[in-house]
This record gives structure tokens, C-alpha cells and sequence, in this order.
């Protein structure tokens, strides 16, 4: 009897053992004893790693000739399953665009590999949430602003904000102030890159005073506000043909038409010491009294007196004649009473004829003046005519051993006038007539 439960256990193994035609191995039967006489049920084939126990009798089983295959079978008979693919169920990355080990290793469809997970990408895509959503190490990273300062929705341009997570997929800024204003203090207050705009600050302006001068400029005035710095007195308009208190306006305060100390303009003042003054459309209109006319043309210095006694220190040198060879006469014209001198000059040697000058003075129409002639050394040191409009008067010096020059003085006198601001000729002429010698 010894004999019948080695046939049993051969029966045993035998029924243990199916045929594989395809030549993958053998399956495990669900009846098998295991090692410590278990019955090994078909949901107890390893899935992870090789550790399954051997079977009863590995000489039952019909080994694979391509060796073991990734299926979950033992193949090669060696009571383990899939233990040439040690990876097969470790953790890994699939087919996706984050980094994250977040799938299996699987067998592939023909058993001659593993296979990462699902061929069909399941992206973890980053959140901005503050966590590693994809796995690359870094956090928020396609969220690069956050933490930057950022501008709310205020009116200002300042970064009082930070750009936060608003939701996983957006972000927002955590600036909620009020709106920060410009003011004048030299700060770029609300952050435009200007400062202190809209008050004009360093523009020329005009202060409280009574011009229009812009005399100042604005400036801040410390306490956010602007100011004008114009701290001058009013400038008052004067007559000097410029706009003094700036409003556009020339000499607008003063009558240039009848004002005798700016007549026509500013600074032209009408005088008249002979008689009276006045201003008329901007002329100077003298009032001459008697014996005086505006003789020289000028109205803005009245009248003259034609009757004004000079001196004779005041006398003006006509220059020199010849008085004993003759020349041309020297002549003068003028208006009123006046002094002259004349050097009667020997240009013959001496012994030569005497030294004569004869001096004509006619009047103008309407006027009569005398001529009076001094002459130092001669008989008659003064010699007048007087016959009307026209005198003359001679002298003669004898020509003396030496040296006989001798000046005469000639003095035109005023004596009446009909018709005032006449003018008078005067000529003087030397080594003229033939009358008798009047000086030793």
C-alpha cells in the first residue's frame, strides 16, 4: 500500500498541471497545496514583486522557451510570477508634462516589458495655490509676478500693493488705499514721474500788488499749496515811454497833448524865459513879449531876447584879416545883440601901408542893429554907425617899426524891430579905403 499515495500525488500534480499551446507556462491551480499545506486560491498570485512560493512539483509545469513574461503567470516554472521585472508596480512618471510620480509600472500588451502608467497624458498642471502642483521644485512658478508690488484700482500710479493669489488660476493686488493725491511739496505724490503738476510751479506771476507786473514766481507754499513769491511793491506807471505797471498800456496816465513838462512825449519839457508857455497837440506854442521872437526855430526853448546886452569878455574870435595886403573878407550872420574879435594882422614887411579893417554890418528888413568897433591904441578907441540898415565903421593903424597886429573888438547892438527874428550880416575886410591915419 505503500505504493498508492505516490500515484495519488502524481495524480495530483498531473490534474495540478494545464497544458499551455501558446508555450506561456503554466498557471497556477487554485487547489494547489502551499508550502505549509494551505490550498494557494487564484487571487493569491503575486501582482507587485516575484515572491510567490514554490509549487508542489515544478516537473508538472511546462516552462515557456521565451523564458518569463510580464502577464502575471509564472512562465518559467519556478513557482514565481513576473520576477524578471523587478520595476513592475514601482512608482513613476507618466506620458506628461509635469514631473510628478504619480503612476505604476504595468506590464506591456505583448509581456516583454513595463510600461509607465496610462498612455493618455494626465497633466498636473501648476496652481497658484503656494504648493508644487507639477513637482519641478519650485512653487507659483508660472505665476512670475507674485509677491511684486502693484498698483490698485485707485487714480494714482503707486505701488501700495502686493500681487497675491486672487483664485488656483488668477492673481490679484492686495492694494485697496484711497487715492493718493498730487500736492505741492516737491514729491512726486501719486507716483507719475512728474512732480507737482498742475500748480505751475517756477511760472512767473504777479503778486497782490497794484500792477500787472509778473514780478514773482509760484512756488509751494508748505503746506501743499502754491503761492505767488511776487513780494514787491505796486510799480507805478512814469512817463517815460514804456508800460512801468505792465498793462499794456504806454504812458496811459499822463497828457502828452497839453502837458507842458511832456509835450508830445515824455520828458519834453516846453520853457520860455521870454514871455509865456504852453502845449498844443503835442507842440510847444511859446508867447513871446516884446523885443523877443523864437529866433532860432526851436519852440521847445521859447523866445529870445534880442536885446541882451553881452559882454565884451564874452566876444567870439573871428580869426584874422591882412591889414596892409588886403584877402578875403571874413563874414557872420546872426540874430540879437553880439561880441566879436578879430586879429588885424601886418603881412607886409614893415614900413609897408597902414593896417586898415573895415567892418559892414547890415540889418534885415524890419530890424535895426548898430555896430560899434573898439580898437585899443587908435585915436577913437570906439567908433559907432548907425545910418539904418547897414553901417560901417573903419579903422587904421599905422604900420610901426615891429610888429603893428592889433585886435578890434565888434559889438552888434539891437535897436529896434518892426518884425522880430531878423537876421543880420556881418563882414569884416582888411587893407580897405584910403582915409587919413586915426592912431600915431
Amino acid at each position: 500500500m505503500r505504493g498508492f499515495p505516490a500515484v495519488l500525488a502524481i495524480l495530483l500534480a498531473s490534474s495540478a498541471c494545464g497544458f499551455n499551446p501558446s508555450g506561456n507556462g503554466t498557471a497556477i491551480d487554485a487547489s494547489a497545496d502551499g508550502p505549509d499545506g494551505a490550498t494557494i486560491d487564484a487571487t493569491d498570485a503575486p501582482t507587485d514583486a516575484p515572491t510567490d512560493a514554490p509549487i508542489d512539483s515544478p516537473d508538472a509545469c511546462v516552462p515557456n522557451p521565451g523564458g518569463e513574461l510580464c502577464n502575471g503567470m509564472d512562465d518559467d516554472c519556478d513557482r514565481m510570477v513576473d520576477e524578471t521585472f523587478p520595476t513592475l508596480g514601482a512608482a513613476c512618471d507618466g506620458a506628461d508634462t509635469d514631473l510628478c510620480v504619480d503612476d505604476r509600472f504595468e506590464c506591456t500588451t505583448d509581456g516583454t516589458g513595463v510600461t509607465c502608467g496610462n498612455p493618455s497624458p494626465d497633466d498636473d498642471v501648476e496652481l497658484c495655490n503656494g504648493t508644487d502642483d507639477d513637482c519641478d521644485t519650485r512653487t507659483d512658478e508660472t505665476f512670475p509676478t507674485l509677491g511684486n508690488r502693484c498698483d490698485g484700482a485707485d487714480t494714482d500710479l503707486c505701488n501700495e500693493g502686493m500681487v497675491v493669489c486672487a483664485t488656483p488660476t488668477t492673481i490679484g493686488c492686495t492694494d485697496l488705499s484711497t487715492d493718493t493725491l498730487e500736492v505741492c511739496n516737491a514729491v512726486d505724490d501719486d507716483c507719475d514721474t512728474t512732480t507737482d503738476e498742475g500748480f505751475q510751479v517756477g511760472t512767473l506771476c504777479d503778486g497782490l500788488d497794484g500792477d500787472a507786473c509778473l514780478e514773482g514766481m509760484i512756488q509751494c507754499d508748505g503746506a501743499g499749496g502754491a503761492v505767488c513769491g511776487d513780494a514787491t511793491a505796486t510799480s507805478v506807471e512814469t512817463c517815460n515811454a514804456a508800460d512801468d505797471d505792465c498793462d499794456t498800456l504806454t504812458d496811459e496816465d499822463f497828457d502828452l497833448a497839453n502837458n507842458v513838462n511832456n509835450c508830445g512825449q515824455c520828458g519834453r519839457v516846453c520853457t520860455n524865459a521870454n514871455g509865456g508857455v504852453a502845449c498844443a497837440l503835442g507842440t510847444c506854442t511859446p508867447t513871446c513879449a516884446a523885443n523877443t521872437g523864437d529866433c532860432d526855430g526851436n519852440p521847445i526853448n521859447g523866445c529870445e531876447a534880442l536885446d541882451t546886452n553881452p559882454t565884451c569878455a564874452g566876444a567870439t574870435s573871428l580869426g584874422f584879416i591882412n591889414g596892409d595886403a588886403g584877402g578875403t573878407p571874413i563874414t557872420t550872420t546872426g540874430v540879437g545883440e553880439a561880441y566879436f574879435s578879430i586879429l588885424v594882422r601886418e603881412s607886409v614887411s614893415p614900413g609897408g601901408p597902414a593896417l586898415r579893417a573895415q567892418v559892414t554890418l547890415t540889418s534885415a528888413a524890419g530890424t535895426n542893429y548898430d555896430l560899434d568897433v573898439q580898437c585899443p591904441g587908435c585915436g577913437t578907441p570906439t567908433s559907432s554907425n548907425n545910418t539904418g540898415t547897414s553901417d560901417t565903421v573903419t579903422v587904421t593903424r599905422a604900420d610901426n617899426p615891429g610888429t603893428s597886429d592889433y585886435t578890434i573888438t565888434i559889438a552888434v547892438r539891437f535897436t529896434s524891430a518892426t518884425s522880430v527874428c531878423g537876421t543880420w550880416s556881418l563882414s569884416v575886410a582888411g587893407n580897405t579905403g584910403t582915409a587919413a591915419l586915426t592912431c600915431p
